[in-house]
């Protein structure tokens, strides 16, 4: 079926999104963007639906457009606003440094300076925050965070001034409509808004540029806010104070274009970077994202002095995915140097992120590709398996999830290349959108007793017809069984409760055992890492397991000198996870065989599964924690409990349901041939991951 209009796909469910833009009698274009849940995965259901709801914004569409033909301020009115403003509050400046130097206490420099500050951050605080929240407690409570770039006294005398001052918000909605009075503008609700928004404005700029030769003339004022919102031209001596950054744009008052020939030499050299250059550079020169390098080896037998703490820097993962961002983006701007972007390109990288396969670079061919080709591909990939009756292996579009991060991650690099070269102000707020309000513990189904069934008596565990796993998935009475990774990791999740990558990278070392216990110890490896520090723990092996012969598979791996509990999902180049391998070459094979399975569920639903079972059993909480490595509790549970012995969880493992008692009791072990015990051969990559 064709794609429908103004619809993607995120996972399963059908989304339908639209954004209007208006372009009226003010100078800045005003873009409003809704995107709202279909609650659908029928693509007629959610055609149906779309059509309703693109018909009905279209309706209010049309409705908005005279709201704000009617209502709205010409740019004209604007300026006019803005001048008349700026030319009050000057005025009022210059008599209260007449008052100061009258009384001559102190420092007057310094005293009309500070007073200077506190106005522009005062004015600033109001453009970037509003006016809603004013004086009450989250107002008060993150004072120092709101005013930062004053000092302790600024900060306290700008308290004593509001707590003596009322309504500020609501004199200034009065000052604001008897402007617009003076001015002869018909003082229609929004309109007194904006003209708030402009004083606001207008004064921030009085007072930063006070002292200022360049800006004394009004006229070349009007060139540091000539409409609602544009930023002040950033002058040749820079404002004593900046306005504090509103919750989805950084400073823009810093920030604004300046042609080539008034750069330095540093700043022309930011402003030619391409965001993947930006993106190096920030990481050289931030210590947190660049990471600390390994510690040096010791010679054999030194005892080296651990640190009581550990820096906490970016890892391996973070900085992929925060490389990610400026790549994909760089590939969507053409090429543009990263301080040239403008609102356009984050909208045309938003629109191409929604359109993207979740399979996006996972082939080499797809570095030399377009994200528009890619998009194009999948497209016609995606027709041709729904014609086919295939099942679908990817979704078009990326999650919200994956795009609020790189948006994230390219609003945090913009914010620091702005500080190094101007750049024109970008609105992150389109693009930074909220996730569905479900409980974290339904983001993925957990696998029932009935599905758990059905996956282990498929002939990976009853027995099939040869060792090749297509071989190894069709049932066959009295077939072959080989034990390797897709035969233990599922039980080893289920019966468990490990995480994916924790099951599958494994090593024979891994496996120990403490007063008569066996158990795995999930810990930091040659193969791979942990989550974090509570995923540290050892699991003892549950009966069931040791039933199923995994003990003699460990001792068969052992005497046959194998370093890894599962070779064969050895990744083929470094950086890549073995539970990723496990994915892709192991679990999308036996998924389509599985008809109880639901969409989103997959390994980590075994994991889910544990816990919920647990707590219908009643288990203590803790001893779910230590089992899942997970945080739990306060202070108490964490830094005066001891992990939970393991004999108490090796009698918390044996209660998690039995799916597997249809299974024999394991005689032989029968381990891969050793041709078939390694990673396999993979394509030369095309560079992507030398960037990681």
């Amino acid at each position: 079926m064709p794609a429908i209009e103004n619809v993607n796909r995120r996972g399963a469910t059908y989304w339908w999104r639209r954004r209007v833009r208006f372009v009226g009698r003010l100078e800045r274009p005003i873009t409003i963007v809704t995107t709202v849940s279909l609650l659908t995965k029928d693509q007629s259901v959610a055609r149906r639906r779309a059509v309703a709801m693109t018909s009905r914004s279209e309706v209010v569409r049309m409705s908005l457009y005279e709201r704000i033909e009617q209502e709205g301020l010409t740019s004209e009115q604007v300026n006019h606003l803005f001048r008349e403003e700026m030319v009050r509050y000057r005025n009022m400046l210059a008599h209260q440094l007449a008052v100061i130097e009258k009384d001559g206490e102190g420092n007057v420099t310094a005293r009309f300076h500070q007073m200077l500050s506190i106005y522009a951050a005062f004015n600033g605080d109001f453009i970037a925050n509003g006016f809603d929240d004013y004086m009450g407690i989250d107002y008060i409570g993150s004072f120092d965070k709101r005013f930062p770039s004053l000092d302790e006294e600024a900060r306290a005398n700008l308290y004593a001034m509001l707590s003596q001052a009322g309504d500020v918000p609501g004199n200034l909605l009065n000052e604001a409509k008897a402007l617009l009075e003076r001015l002869g503008i018909e003082p229609a609700a929004d309109r007194i808004e904006i003209a708030r928004q402009v004083m606001c404005g207008a004064r921030l700029t009085a007072a930063a540029t006070y002292d200022s030769p360049e800006v004394r003339a009004i006229e070349h004022s009007l060139a540091l806010m000539n409409a609602l919102g544009r930023a002040p031209l950033q002058t040749s001596m820079p404002p004593p104070i900046s306005a504090p950054a509103p919750p989805n744009a950084w400073n823009a008052s810093t920030i604004v274009p300046a042609s080539a020939s008034t750069l330095t030499d540093v700043q022309t050299h930011y402003a030619t970077l391409s965001p993947v250059q930006a993106v190096e550079k920030y990481m050289e020169l931030k210590p947190k994202a660049r990471g600390r390098e390994d510690a040096p080896v010791l010679a054999e037998g030194a005892n080296p002095k651990k640190r009581k703490s550990q820096p906490k820097v970016w890892g391996a993962s973070q900085k992929r995915q925060f490389k990610a961002a400026p790549f994909l983006f760089g590939k969507s701007n053409n090429g543009k140097a990263m301080a040239a972007t403008c609102q356009e390109d984050l909208n045309q990288f938003y629109d191409l992120l929604n359109r993207l396969p979740s399979s996006h670079h996972k082939s080499p061919r797809h570095e030399a590709m377009s994200l528009e080709e890619i998009c194009s591909e999948a497209l016609d990939r995606l027709t041709e398996e729904e014609e086919r009756g295939e099942e679908i292996s990817f979704a078009i579009g990326l999650d919200v999830g994956t795009i609020n991060r790189h948006f994230a991650n390219l609003k945090r690099l913009c914010a620091w290349l702005a500080t190094k070269t101007p750049m024109a102000p970008l609105d992150f707020s389109d693009f930074i959108l909220d996730e569905d309000d479900r409980d974290e513990r339904d983001e993925r189904d957990p696998y029932t007793i009935a599905q758990g069934e059905e996956l282990f008596r498929l002939g990976i565990w009853t027995g099939g017809t040869g060792v090749d796993l297509p071989q190894r998935l069709s049932v066959t009475p009295g077939g072959s069984i080989w034990h390797d990774a897709a035969y233990w990791v599922m039980p080893l999740v289920w019966y468990s409760g490990m995480r994916r990558e924790e099951a599958c990278k494994l090593l024979v070392d891994d496996i120990g055992e403490e007063d008569g216990i066996f158990f795995v110890n999930i810990r930091k490896t040659s193969a791979g890492g942990v989550k974090n520090a509570t995923s540290v723990r050892k699991i003892p092996v549950c009966e069931e397991l040791r039933r199923l012969g995994f003990m003699h598979y460990v001792q068969a791996m052992k005497e046959a000198g194998e370093q890894y509990l599962f070779p064969e999902i050895q990744p083929g180049r470094t950086g890549r996870a073995l539970g990723d391998v496990f994915f892709k070459n192991i679990w999308l094979h036996i998924k389509p065989r599985l008809k109880l399975v639901k969409p989103g569920q997959a390994v980590h639903s075994g994991r889910h599964m544990v816990s919920t079972e647990l707590k219908m059993l009643q288990t203590f909480e803790e001893f779910r924690s230590d089992l899942l490595g997970q945080k739990h509790g306060g202070e108490n549970a964490n830094r005066y409990a001891s992990a939970t012995r393991l004999q108490i969880l090796l009698d918390v493992v044996n209660q998690i349901p039995k799916v597997t008692a249809h299974l024999q009791d394991t005689v032989e072990i029968r381990l891969l041939p050793v041709c078939m015990r390694g990673a396999r051969p993979t394509r030369e990559s095309a560079g992507r991951r030398k960037r990681g």
